[in-house]
């Protein structure tokens, strides 16, 4: 079914943020809410940044919504294995919202766009790391969070936030989205 998408295993992040100069046009708040990407041939996906604070505004913009945060890097083969499973778990599951963040320098940024094109991520919410000190990004998600990838944040619509490190199982995963996420 979904076999590479649910592997039990974890993949180390790159340490090095995406310094925020060549973003795109589009804000932060377009990207998440799908406004900027709406009703136009996008011929790449666009990507907005993920410093300070964004993952405030994310989950602010889908307020009431469920919402699924995935965290992932070219660096790391289960992410890049469940890529495409996780873009089209997003195309056929109506009723929750999905946001994916790259954690890779900018160094990578051409391997990302590349891996969300093929993946089919042009009409996605798709954030990357912009700030050097990625420590502050993964605390503001999660305190206990040290960088692993993959690393899901899975928001209820009534706010409630259960994150997971490493790849989620399909009994995880299939009881959240039965559930649309409300406990």
């Amino acid at each position: 079914m979904r076999r590479a998408l649910f592997a039990a295993a974890a993949c180390a992040t790159a340490q090095v943020g995406w310094p925020q100069v060549g973003w795109s046009q589009a804000t932060a708040p377009q990207i998440a809410t799908g406004e900027a990407v709406s009703g136009q041939a996008v011929s790449k996906p666009e990507i907005a940044p993920f410093a300070r604070g964004s993952f405030d505004a994310i989950r602010k913009a889908h307020a009431g919504r469920p919402l699924i945060v995935h965290f992932w890097s070219v660096t790391c083969s289960i992410c890049v294995a469940e890529l495409a499973d996780w873009a089209k778990l997003a195309r056929e599951t109506s009723g929750v919202d999905f946001v994916f963040v790259n954690a890779d320098p900018e160094s990578d940024r051409h391997r990302a766009l590349s891996r969300m094109e093929k993946a089919g991520l042009r009409q996605a919410a798709n954030f990357a790391f912009a700030d050097r000190f990625v420590e502050r990004l993964y605390f503001e998600v999660d305190q206990a969070w040290a960088g692993e990838l993959p690393f899901t944040a899975l928001v209820a619509a009534n706010g409630r936030l259960v994150t997971e490190i490493g790849a989620l199982s399909d009994l995880k995963l299939a009881s959240w989205l039965a559930d649309k996420a409300e406990r």
